[in-house]
């Protein structure tokens, strides 16, 4: 039996499925009580982690202080004797600086603010569960039908006639499919070795590259623009000073060095000692599955319904 924390969430939801083909699923909310995750845990041979503490797209502040669900979730499977606990991370806790392909052996430089709460996070769960069996999972730039942070922002621009992108969002990056990271959540459980982490990608391309394809999809979309990465860049750092803490903010620094630098990375390590392989090899190939949901977003399903929109403006 398998408990995956993180129910109705993006993430969550995608790696539930994912798991239900292949082993039983209990689903709980991130902001499940005490009682009735004391309760669902009961019998649980793995516990899976996808819940996202922290949103990238707000305006974050790095403190060491461990999320409460996490303690909560340590706490609970101690007294039901858990087996494992799988944790999801992101490979983004290597940061955006990276030489080449990074691997688990490069070194963890993050820089935003998200990326070192998530590595902070990775750290104390290993620190304070070492009774327990944790594995980390880092999966690359994750895609898919359901992700509210950048598809949903951007295709929006792209309705209203053009979106604005560093280096015109050709930056080379590695992406995974939601359902493929559920997929190596379950072979982690498995096979994962207790206090190791290990990185999850599915294959090389880019931002312009998915928008490319989802307009193809839905049929409608605008023009993606090139900007400079430090003009983009300059202006993000602008409005997160004029934006409160946990405020959300678009697009913020961190969303732009996600846009525009170049993420590689080299997952050859976790797929042999995992024995997994990701199933999905494009984004044509995930595309049938996203186009109903990108046609229902608000600013796409009003192009399409041939409704005015406000027009979009350059930067400043």
């Amino acid at each position: 039996m398998h408990l995956v924390i993180g129910a109705g969430e993006f993430l969550g939801d995608q790696v539930s499925r994912a798991l239900a083909a292949d082993v039983p699923v209990i689903e709980l909310n991130a902001d499940v009580d005490d009682e009735t995750l004391a309760d669902a845990i009961t019998g649980v041979e793995v516990v899976l982690n996808c819940s996202q503490a922290w949103s990238p797209a707000r305006r974050l502040q790095f403190r060491k202080t461990p999320p409460p669900l996490l303690q909560r979730l340590v706490a609970a499977a101690r007294r039901a004797r858990v087996r494992r606990i799988v944790h999801v991370s992101t490979a983004d806790v290597y940061g955006p600086a990276q030489p080449g392909q990074a691997n688990e052996n490069s070194p963890l430089r993050p820089v935003h603010a998200f990326e070192r709460l998530k590595l902070w996070e990775e750290r104390w769960l290993l620190e304070s569960a070492e009774d327990l069996e944790v594995v980390v999972v880092r999966p690359a730039r994750i895609f898919g039908a359901g992700e509210d942070w950048m598809l949903p922002r951007l295709m929006g621009s792209l309705a209203r006639g053009r979106v604005w992108l560093p280096g015109a969002g050709r930056a080379r990056q590695t992406f995974v499919s939601a359902a493929d990271v559920g997929r190596a959540c379950l072979a982690a459980s498995d096979r994962g070795r207790p206090g190791h982490s290990y990185l999850v990608g599915g294959f090389d391309s880019s931002w312009r590259d998915l928008l490319e394809s989802a307009v193809r999809a839905v049929g409608v979309g605008g023009t993606i623009v090139n900007l400079p990465y430090d003009l983009l860049y300059l202006r993000a750092l602008a409005m997160e000073a004029v934006t409160a803490p946990g405020a959300v903010v678009w697009p913020g620094t961190y969303a732009v060095d996600v846009l525009g630098r170049h993420h590689f990375f080299d997952d050859s390590h976790s797929r042999r000692e995992l024995t997994w392989s990701p199933s999905v090899g494009s984004f044509e190939q995930e595309m049938p599955r996203m186009t109903a949901w990108l046609s229902r977003l608000p600013e796409v399903a009003a192009a399409l319904a041939g409704a005015p929109l406000a027009p979009t403006s350059p930067p400043g």
